[in-house]
């Protein structure tokens, strides 16, 4: 018997969710190197033949043994596990090329309710009456002597809820009909308008280039930019250094590895960024008092030029690395 691990292994634990450069082909083909590589007799337990896996001979293209199993664990954690191995890649290629198939889908509010079957409206018309009267019986036991039951029921009797079935039945495909017709509506509609905004695009395009001069460019406001918190121009910084090395790294990408970072620097580097960020403090408020001046019908307050841009956080540990004293509790 195939069993199924109650804890995730190390592997499980060390495997990164979503692996970079993968391609629904690239996974294909690890499975395709994967089963190539099995034994022809695979009748051990997946567990065992996975961990006799030679991921070197499974390698291939621009990824390495170790990718290629990191990335088999990943894709066999959506798959059940109870299986050989060979079976269990067979379910694997059908995941990876079909992810959604076998995933509940959440309906329509507006969906027609499906109706339900003679017996059904039966069982559940006399289910609470019989488990009343036989407490002991589980839902297995009840559920065979209502439909011996409904068996049993005279033709007049059963054909109530026959008919009670075939009209909702009527009236459930109507909702179908209707549904179907709405769709087409709407289908139509937004047909309608992608066709009207590319030839509106085309248009506007043909129009820019027969009349340049008309078209021009929204001024810019000419207000002195706001200065960064001293997170901001770290994160700036450290983009920069990341684009360098990983230029074609998504915006994403660059979030996810640069998120924690700032919260796990020492208290000597994030210093280095609060004495960066009141230096630009200082130097937009120097900018923005000569701005006001030349601009007296902005109606720019001393207070909006003034505010802080460091954190409650940030602020005391500026206040102990300059060896003010703590503030003591009230």
């Amino acid at each position: 018997m195939n069993g199924e691990a109650d804890c995730p292994t190390d592997l499980e634990m060390a495997a990164p969710k979503g692996q970079d450069h993968w391609s629904q082909e690239d996974m294909l083909t690890l499975l395709e190197c994967m089963k190539n590589n099995l034994p022809s007799n695979d009748s051990s337990k997946f567990k065992t033949t996975e961990s006799h896996m030679d991921w070197e001979k499974v390698a291939f293209k621009d990824f390495s043994g170790d990718m290629c199993k990191l990335k088999w664990v990943e894709i066999s954690n959506e798959v059940r596990k109870f299986r050989t191995l060979t079976e269990l890649i067979l379910d694997a290629q059908e995941h990876v090329k079909n992810p959604y198939k076998g995933k509940k889908l959440k309906k329509h509010p507006d969906f027609p309710k499906k109706p339900l079957t003679p017996y059904f409206r039966f069982f559940m018309e006399k289910r609470a009456k019989y488990a009343k009267l036989h407490p002991e019986m589980s839902n297995l036991d009840l559920t065979k002597i209502l439909s011996k039951k409904y068996k049993e029921l005279p033709e007049k009797k059963k054909m109530k809820y026959i008919q009670d079935f075939q009209r909702e039945k009527q009236e459930f495909e109507r909702g179908l009909r209707q549904r179907d017709l709405v769709s087409g509506m709407w289908m139509k509609y937004i047909q309608d308008f992608q066709r009207e905004k590319q030839e509106f695009e085309r248009n506007l395009a043909r129009f820019r280039e027969d009349h340049p001069d008309l078209i021009q460019n929204a001024k810019k406001s000419d207000i002195p930019e706001k200065p960064k918190t001293p997170q901001q121009l770290w994160y700036t910084h450290e983009k920069k250094v990341y684009l360098k090395v990983r230029p074609d790294a998504t915006t994403k990408e660059v979030k996810d590895s640069l998120g924690k970072q700032w919260s796990q620097l020492s208290d000597k580097k994030r210093l280095k960024w609060i004495h960066k960020a009141l230096e630009q403090r200082k130097e937009y408020e120097e900018i923005m008092r000569d701005y006001i001046q030349k601009h007296p019908e902005l109606n720019i307050s001393e207070e909006g030029i003034t505010k802080s841009t460091l954190t409650k956080a940030e602020r005391q540990l500026k206040d102990k690395f300059d060896g003010r004293p703590t503030k003591p509790p009230p």
